[in-house]
């Protein structure tokens, strides 16, 4: 992306216009001509950001007195800390053995402003009419016109496109400056901050999205249907209670561990079943004989292979509980696939999960195979999500990286989860 294009990305975002005389750029607020001014500025910001430094949603760069800076997007708990300053969000310590401060406040430099900025059309191209642009034109739009119409004085009839953006954007920023002579790591600083933050505050800080930082996040959203009837069947209250957190929850990481949970209420039970099955099927063959040792035998040898991996507590191996579970409760394939959009049947028969090897699934195979790579990837995600061992990194979730991905798997195992509760159901008498 270059200059003019960025330019170009935010006119188009704030819908400013061009006047007559081809001096002057105006913003339409409800009715009202706003000159925009101080455009060059952010052109020059821009180009100057090409030089510094990042890494994830930190920027480094040298401050006017020529100090090392890292400056970070973080959440924070308003409430809280409006308490220290009641005109508004600051924050800062000073650590004078180790000769950094830490600023935390509403007071974002223009630096991190274009860059956020940059960051975001880069991300989703602002020209492309998606359901995500349109989301992030309309709310930004409507913030910075709320804000402008709040601020404004008797005679506000201009305003800098700079300042429009930091409207718009609505965000906090942890900065970290390093005194000269300092030896500490500023992603070191970072870390140790938000996590005696985060100890004392009881409140998150990181951030691992543009979506969050900008404040508006990709909602999974499916067509809802506001004309449901009146329940029919009773469910289990247990699954429900998962469903709930599953669904309330903007953290894919905890929507996939509670849809899991529903998958695995049923683990000990079905493998159980199973194991009785499979005696029951063998003793009752009408080539089944007592008397042959060799059946016997057989059989005695089919259950300690089974059971090769059983936990003490007499439950199955997991991933082949997991593989029962799906056999016993999708007994409709057609209609499963039916409940995922085209686009996300696509997805899964087309790429792997990158953070787990989760299988794809080849959606016109066999029926066993299906729920095998079913099975197979949703087993995969969720040990990447519960395991973090130094030793296996390529398998292990990490939220910066992994997170939008994750998000993509969520309609998957719910939609498993859906059937396990509906086909677990009775009637509602």
């Amino acid at each position: 992306m270059i200059g003019n294009e960025f330019i170009e990305d935010l006119f188009f975002l704030f819908r400013i216009k061009q006047s007559e005389d081809a001096l002057k750029y105006i913003k339409l607020s409800h009715a009202q001509r706003i000159e925009v001014i101080e455009v060059d500025r952010v052109l020059q910001l821009f180009n100057e950001i090409e030089n510094i430094a990042e890494n994830k949603f930190t920027i480094y760069y040298k401050n006017t007195e020529d100090k090392e800076v890292a400056e970070v997007a973080v959440s924070i708990d308003y409430y809280q800390l409006r308490r220290f300053d009641d005109e508004g969000i600051y924050r800062k310590i000073e650590d004078t053995d180790n000769q950094i401060k830490y600023e935390m406040s509403e007071e974002v430099t223009d630096y991190y402003i274009v860059w956020l900025y940059k960051k975001m059309f880069e991300k989703f191209p602002i020209k492309l009419r998606t359901e995500m642009t349109q989301r992030i034109q309309r709310v930004l739009n409507n913030r910075s016109n709320m804000r402008y119409r709040r601020n404004e004085n008797d005679d506000g009839k201009e305003i800098s496109l700079l300042n429009i953006m930091r409207r718009a954007a609505d965000c906090i920023s942890l900065k970290v400056t390093k005194q000269k002579g300092s030896k500490i790591n500023l992603d070191d600083a970072i870390d140790s901050f938000s996590y005696t933050y985060m100890c004392n505050m009881d409140s998150p800080i990181k951030m691992y999205s543009i979506e969050e930082i900008i404040g508006i996040l990709n909602r999974r959203q499916k067509a809802q249907n506001i004309d449901f009837e009146a329940p029919k069947r009773k469910y289990n209250s247990n699954l429900i209670d998962y469903y709930n957190l599953a669904v309330s929850s903007e953290d894919p990481f905890i929507s996939f561990i509670s849809f899991y949970h529903i998958i695995e209420y049923y683990f000990d039970d079905v493998y159980r079943e199973q194991q009785i099955n499979t005696l029951r099927n063998s003793i009752t063959s009408p080539r089944f004989s007592y008397k042959d040792d060799k059946q016997l035998f057989n059989i005695i040898e089919k259950i300690i292979k089974d059971n090769r991996l059983v936990r003490e507590n007499g439950s199955g191996n997991e991933q082949q509980s997991l593989n029962y579970v799906l056999n016993k409760y999708i007994y409709d394939l057609d209609d499963f696939k039916q409940r995922l959009s085209n686009e996300e049947l696509n997805f899964y028969q087309n790429n792997n999960v990158s953070f787990s090897t989760g299988d794809v699934i080849i959606w016109d195979k066999e029926k066993d195979k299906i729920l095998k790579a079913i099975s197979n990837r949703i087993y995969k995600t969720r040990n990447a999500l519960i395991h973090s061992k130094s030793s296996k990194k390529d398998v292990t979730y990490h939220p910066y990286l992994h997170k939008t991905e994750l998000e993509k798997e969520i309609s998957l195992i719910k939609t498993v989860a859906e059937y396990i509760i509906e086909n677990d159901s009775v009637h509602l008498m």
